[in-house]
């Protein structure tokens, strides 16, 4: 039991890091996004974002052909954040409103 704690706690820190990555840019005010604008544009780097949670997620399944299933879980839930930052980067790209 104290193992799967861990791991779901590693989860939620891994998680939790990648949302705190994104909050400066959703906590700027709306009045303050031409003066970003004009200033230049944040860029990232999307097919990156994806080949990494790809990687993730063979390692992960390469954990579980070897009996690893808690390690395989915490890799997955890394892959499973990435995943969610692309999404909501998407997300953000689409909407005027971030």
């Amino acid at each position: 039991m104290r193992r799967r704690m861990s791991a779901l706690t590693v989860s939620a820190v891994l998680a939790g890091g990648l949302l705190l990555a994104a909050a400066p840019a959703q906590a700027a005010p709306v009045e303050a996004a031409p003066a970003a604008a004009a200033r230049g544009s944040i860029s990232v780097n999307i097919p990156e974002l994806q080949a990494q949670a790809a990687k993730l997620r063979q390692q992960a399944q390469r954990l579980r052909s070897q009996g690893h299933f808690r390690e395989a879980n915490v890799v997955d839930a890394r892959a499973a954040a990435i995943e969610a930052q692309i999404r909501r980067y998407l997300d953000c790209e689409r909407s005027l409103h971030c």
